[in-house]
């Protein structure tokens, strides 16, 4: 019985406030929900979003300006480019200013294709820490010595920008693209055979028309004796807030101009015998 005393007066409550809701008061509560989200609204937008251009899996280059690149020796693989003048796949490690490893780059080429080394196709994979590949450098095979190109990935499948070579007589220049096609930066770089003995600067230029003769930033590579050496096979120095689609692609142009103006093979040494007579060659490899 009292249970169901219970039961009644809940009804009675429920319909009662259902009653008591005029036309006014649901124009109030209307009212209010709809400021309530209002003011909801405002405090969101406060909230800051992350950036859905900038790719999650380029987030080590952000607020970065500077970048050390470390070309990585194979003294397992020597004996292939010093007897046979055959390169070695290239690797790299790539750093901040602090010194952690951002990226490995490996090469990924067969034998053959290297053997042809002036003209010859690579891939190069970038990896971050988590072993997992965020950039991809794809360099198509060429027949003349003015018309390289290098096409940036990321992630590997979706093109992000270009580094094309442009033709001059004696220096090395560069455009770098987008991933709409557009010239975004050219690079400007010495006259090489003039600066063995200082650093060599390629200079980033922008070509949006705000700066248009005023270089923003740099690849240099670092003279032994130099006082801006770190050790590093070359220094690339940006704009902190550059986007890092165009930081990823002029990491891709510094590998391309690695691979052009400074990869050079060893002279091999099959090639030098034939300069000797029959009789230094035996006794070359007959001395004990």
């Amino acid at each position: 019985m009292q249970g169901e005393k219970k039961n009644l007066r809940l009804f009675v409550m429920k319909e009662t406030f259902t009653v008591l809701i005029s036309a006014t008061a649901k124009q109030t509560i209307c009212s209010s929900l709809i400021n309530s989200n209002m003011e909801l609204s405002v405090d969101t937008a406060m909230v800051p979003w992350p950036d859905p251009y900038r790719p999650l899996h380029l987030e080590p280059l952000t607020w970065i300006d500077q970048l050390l690149v470390y070309k990585e020796p194979h003294p397992d693989e020597c004996f292939d480019e010093v007897c046979c003048g055959i390169k070695p796949d290239n690797r790299y490690k790539v750093k901040d200013d602090v010194g952690n490893v951002l990226f490995s780059i490996l090469e990924d080429s067969d034998y053959c294709s290297r053997h042809f080394y002036q003209g010859r196709s690579f891939i190069m994979n970038v990896i971050n820490e988590s072993n997992k590949e965020v950039i991809r450098l794809v360099h198509p095979f060429v027949c003349g010595s003015f018309s390289h190109e290098l096409e940036v990935q990321s992630p590997p499948g979706f093109t992000i920008g270009h580094v094309r070579q442009n033709w001059h007589v004696c220096l090395p220049k560069f455009t770098v693209e987008n991933k709409r096609g557009e010239p975004v930066v050219e690079i400007a770089g010495p006259f090489l055979p003039l600066t063995c003995c200082m650093d060599q600067n390629f200079k980033l230029v922008s070509l949006n028309g705000t700066a248009t003769d005023e270089p923003f930033g740099k690849i240099f590579k670092p003279f032994s004796c130099s006082v801006l050496n770190t050790g590093a096979d070359f220094v690339l120095r940006f704009p902190s807030d550059l986007d890092v689609k165009m930081k990823a692609t002029l990491l891709g142009a510094c590998i391309l101009i690695d691979f052009m103006h400074y990869d050079k093979p060893k002279q091999p040494i099959l090639c030098l015998l034939k300069y000797l007579s029959p009789l230094s060659v035996y006794a070359l490899f007959t001395l004990k």
